[in-house]
């Protein structure tokens, strides 16, 4: 099973129609979130494990109709996240988020909301993890679309706000220099963190693979190179 090939259209399309179906939660993610989530993942100062975020993306719990349903969507989501790691590793610069667009008086618009919603839910998983560059005076410039279009409070500001909300376009074109600007704050953090000796418990390859598939580690999160 293979990890490293960026999706394509048709699955792109395919994961969203199941993480807007009926078969996940109701805080399931859509695919723009999925994208703004595993973006906070991949540059944040720590690496989780999938078997900590998967539930979130889902929604919760999952009652997979198959394992082969399983199967399918996980290899998905692994997918796009390690797309997203191997593009902001080789290729940053050209690092652009995947948003939702709507027409509106003949103009096409760039919907930033979900994308910051996942980024934010991402932040989450490690409040404490990311709070020195939530302190830093830097970090504020960083966060501020992002902090904007995706919390409540930052809602309320764009309500109260119509010239901060006129300033749409600006926050769209900012998203990647935001991301790209985090990616390096926190690349000697993540640097000096991978040097220090783990104390918790190998997973063995034949051992059941802790993101909950059912499968060995070898057969599932063990066999690719990236997210582990």
């Amino acid at each position: 099973m293979s990890f490293a090939n960026p999706l394509t259209d048709e699955e792109l399309d395919e994961l969203d129609g199941f993480l807007m179906s009926e078969a996940t939660g109701e805080d399931a993610m859509d695919i723009s979130m999925l994208d703004g989530f595993l973006t906070a993942l991949a540059i944040a100062p720590e690496n989780l494990p999938p078997s900590q975020w998967l539930p979130v993306v889902w929604g919760g719990s999952m009652a997979w109709q198959s394992q082969a349903q399983a199967d399918r969507m996980t290899t998905l989501v692994l997918r796009h996240a390690n797309d997203i790691l191997l593009y902001l590793r080789d290729e940053p610069d050209t690092f652009e988020p995947l948003l939702y667009e709507r027409e509106h008086e003949g103009r096409t618009t760039a919907i930033i909301d979900e994308w910051c919603t996942g980024f934010v839910r991402g932040m989450a998983l490690d409040e404490e993890g990311w709070r020195p560059l939530m302190e830093a005076e830097e970090g504020e410039d960083m966060l501020y679309p992002i902090l904007l279009y995706g919390t409540e409070v930052g809602w309320a500001e764009l309500e109260a706000n119509p010239e901060i909300a006129a300033r749409h376009d600006e926050y769209v074109a900012s998203l990647g220099e935001c991301v790209l600007a985090m990616l390096a704050w926190w690349l000697p953090v993540r640097k000096a963190k991978s040097t220090i000796r783990r104390d918790d418990p190998k997973v063995g390859r034949n051992d059941l693979c802790p993101c909950g598939s059912g499968k060995k580690f070898k057969k599932c999160c063990g066999g690719q190179k990236i997210l582990h």
